[in-house]
């Protein structure tokens, strides 16, 4: 009996694990997003800087919404279904959608309403991409998701100090880092990944 307990917990154990490798594979696949929103930040940054329009924002990301959609419903064509979905990749999923949803919500309210500052936009997105990052990289054990996290969590504590143009340094920085960075090492992981079944099919 004891012998078949151990096994049925190993056997749990495998599993777990499986999940969590497939969950980071499923991450790393998301590569590109992290790049493709860090440089609309960045574009939405600039268009700001460039004139203060205050809906440049908004603007910027919807507009960067669509193709992102589009690209994604295409590759979910395109690409079959290598593998089944997880409960841990419904997670993750579930993280980011509520995360965005949140942030449409949060930020337009705060615009109209008028209660509106750099300030208080940098913490309010840094602190959300600070919780799905470190909520995603807790559930996946994977330290550079964990790290992102608390590069944008540093970021809203910084956005709540000095002055607006430093603001706007710290995050530039933390998109760099978290975003370009971590978005081109998901798609490095992605690529060696599938090197390795290509050469083991």
């Amino acid at each position: 009996m004891t012998m078949n307990l151990e096994e049925e917990l190993k056997d749990r154990l495998t599993l777990i694990e499986a999940m969590i490798g497939e969950g980071r594979r499923t991450t790393m696949s998301w590569g590109w997003t992290f790049v493709f929103w860090g440089v609309a930040y960045y574009i939405a940054i600039a268009w700001t800087a460039y004139n203060q329009w205050p809906w440049a924002w908004l603007v910027t990301m919807l507009s960067a919404w669509i193709p992102c959609w589009l690209i994604i419903r295409q590759k979910k064509k395109s690409t079959p279904q290598r593998r089944p979905e997880t409960t841990i990749g419904r997670a993750i999923y579930s993280i980011w959608s509520a995360m965005g949803v949140s942030m449409c919500v949060l930020l337009p309210a705060l615009g109209f309403s008028g209660r509106f500052n750099q300030h208080i936009f940098v913490a309010i997105v840094a602190a959300m991409l600070g919780v799905s990052n470190g909520a995603s990289g807790m559930i996946l054990r994977w330290k550079a998701q964990i790290a992102s996290a608390i590069v944008w969590w540093v970021a809203t504590i910084a956005a709540c100090f000095g002055s607006d143009n430093q603001c706007t340094v710290v995050f530039v920085i933390a998109i760099f880092f978290c975003q370009i960075v971590f978005g081109v090492y998901g798609m490095i992981l992605e690529s060696r990944e599938r090197r390795l079944e290509a050469a083991h099919a």
